[in-house]
């Protein structure tokens, strides 16, 4: 019957037992909420570090930059202007001499030292790029280091390259990976050809690959590997911040082949 001690037990064992459940119901609930809100603390902290870290290796990279593009400034327009007006004094010299001629070897090693200053600003800021784009700025890169080094050093293109499509920093950014990429092979790789090419579809792909001794990519893919120097380094982070994808790996035959793959 509803009024037995049977009964008032059975039920008071009931609702306990309805109580326990829903308390540990609610204990879960909590715990799975807590759990997820340290785990959206925690991917927010990662996030912050993750921006944090992209907005210093934007500094870093831009303040290199507007260093490089004072340097280039001060070599064509102080240095420069400056080896221009000594080499109108030495023809203007020679013409008083009773021998011109002997003003002809100062004023060759002058021209080359003037050259050479060009050169390097060119190279440290490449005005090419801001007027024409990548695709001309990288063809430029390569009849330089072949002028200067007398390698081989040739540039393919498949595919319509759309200035547009990117902007100025990061077609600067490709730039310097790949002018960092020849740099090293004409340095390191001991090769008598270096090719670059890039093929544009839905993403950009750019290839510098030589014939050169070849290397271990295991060596060189850590950021903790001893003696990776300044410049793989900045590579690494323009590659970064580009959310682009580097690979390192033999060419076909001997040497090497570095394939940097960015998005559109």
């Amino acid at each position: 019957m509803a009024g037995t001690p049977e009964y008032q037990v059975a039920l008071f064992v009931g609702i306990g037992t309805v109580g326990m459940l829903l308390l540990a119901v609610a204990i879960i609930l909590f715990m799975v909420f807590y759990q997820k809100k340290m785990l959206q603390e925690q991917l927010r902290r990662q996030q912050l570090e993750i921006d944090h870290q992209i907005r210093m290796m934007e500094a870093v990279l831009e303040s290199q930059e507007v260093e490089r593009k004072r340097v280039a400034a001060d070599l064509h327009d102080s240095i420069g202007g400056m080896l221009s007006a000594i080499r109108v004094g030495l023809i203007t010299m020679g013409r008083q001499l009773p021998n011109p001629q002997a003003m002809e070897q100062p004023k060759q090693m002058l021209d080359d030292t003037i050259g050479s200053v060009r050169s390097i600003s060119r190279e440290l800021m490449p005005s090419t790029l801001e007027r024409f784009g990548l695709v001309h700025a990288l063809r430029e890169l390569c009849d330089q280091v072949h002028a200067t080094s007398m390698l081989p050093v040739t540039f393919h293109e498949h595919g319509h390259f759309n200035p547009d499509c990117i902007t100025r920093n990061q077609q600067l950014m490709l730039f310097r990976i790949v002018q960092e990429l020849v740099t090293n092979a004409v340095k390191h790789a001991h090769s008598t050809a270096i090719r670059v090419g890039m093929d544009v579809t839905d993403k950009i792909v750019l290839t510098v690959e030589d014939n050169g001794i070849g290397f271990n990519p295991q060596s060189i893919q850590h950021a903790n590997v001893p003696g990776k120097g300044l410049g793989l380094f900045n590579i690494e982070n323009r590659v970064r911040l580009l959310n682009a994808r580097l690979v390192f790996g033999p060419a076909e035959g001997r040497g090497a082949k570095i394939t940097l793959t960015s998005p559109l």
